[in-house]
């Protein structure tokens, strides 16, 4: 799915996506990635929910992030009660959806100027 007019004042946004790709800012990339709204962290060494750890997300510890949208592939998974104690400690939620919908959910909270993180597995 491609989308049209996105104005982001040099925001990172998702311009497109399919099931084993996504596009940011009209580059595509087909690995899995952690991005925000100014920084991109690609070649996230994470494909499955099952490689997802305490120290998966260390690239991201010194920001200051509210939601951490988990992109989980072509279907939505569930993270360890365990992770999502870990997360709740640090004051940060964690939502795991489908790949899909967590492009569309970050690209509407970026624009809101939230405090936002999109990790995908692909």
């Amino acid at each position: 799915m491609k989308f049209h007019l996105i104005q982001s004042d040099n925001k990172n946004l998702i311009t497109g996506y399919d099931l084993n790709w996504v596009e940011v800012n009209q580059t595509r990339h087909e690995s899995s990635l952690i991005m925000t709204s100014d920084r991109l962290f690609p070649e996230w060494s994470v494909k499955t929910i099952n490689d997802i750890k305490e120290n998966s997300f260390e690239a991201i510890e010194s920001l200051d992030i509210e939601i951490i949208l988990l992109g989980t592939g072509n279907t939505q998974q569930h993270l360890e009660p365990r992770l999502l104690e870990y997360f709740s400690k640090k004051n940060i939620a964690i939502e795991s959806m489908s790949n899909q919908s967590a492009c569309r959910t970050y690209n509407i909270l970026a624009n809101e100027e939230r405090k936002v993180l999109l990790a995908l597995m692909l």
